[in-house]
């Protein structure tokens, strides 16, 4: 096996799909990058080396700090003085108290890595879905000549009704691929390790039988 089918075992975290797209080419790009990183990280979940799986979460919180800041930076022209960004920007200082929670409670590591990966996924997702969304819509109002009150209500209007159950759904969605991919991946580096054991237990028993 490569080290490419090891490291990308095929169950994804979070799959992207088109949903997600704000309409924003950069802040689509950044993250789709966070995306893949997430995903790369839990093709790591079981991966006996800590170290490698505490380097991919470092550059997972590294590109994630620096999305933050060129995504803030982008709101902050638009609603700079309004409590619509001081909340989102909580909303970003709030998921790394989360993450360093998870880092320093102390858990059993498969179990808190369970949670961390939950966390990751459902709130992720619902950024994007639910606050990126909304406030990128508005941008693209604005930018079309309507003022702060007409853009929040007609990006509350596109949010609504079919497409607020159709966010709803991929939230749960989201919530349930990740655990059944971690669970996958978790299966599946079990058996390669099993495997792995079985070869150097045939090659050990080829060894050791005397020739005739």
């Amino acid at each position: 096996m490569s080290s490419s089918d090891r490291e990308h075992p095929g169950y994804e975290i979070f799959p992207w799909n088109s949903h997600f797209e704000t309409g924003i080419e950069l802040i689509d790009q950044q993250h789709r990058k966070l995306v893949d990183i997430l995903n790369r990280l839990g093709s790591h979940f079981s991966c006996a080396d800590d170290v490698q799986f505490r380097h991919l979460l470092q550059d997972l919180l590294d590109y994630t700090h620096y999305h933050f800041d060129a995504e803030e930076q982008i709101w902050q022209k638009y609603f700079q003085g309004q409590p619509l960004f001081d909340n989102h920007h909580q909303a970003h200082e709030l998921f790394f108290e989360q993450i360093q929670e998870f880092w320093d409670s102390g858990d059993e590591r498969e179990q808190d890595l369970k949670g961390l990966f939950d966390f990751l996924t459902r709130w992720l997702a619902f950024h994007i879905l639910e606050a990126d969304r909304r406030m990128a819509l508005m941008v693209h109002g604005i930018d079309a000549g309507l003022d702060l009150a007409a853009a929040r209500e007609q990006a509350d209007a596109q949010l609504s009704g079919p497409v607020a159950v159709m966010v709803r759904a991929m939230l749960e969605t989201y919530g349930k691929l990740s655990a059944n991919a971690v669970e996958l991946i978790r299966e599946k580096e079990a058996r390669q390790r099993a495997e792995a054991q079985l070869r150097a237990l045939q090659r050990s028993t080829t060894k050791d039988v005397p020739d005739a």
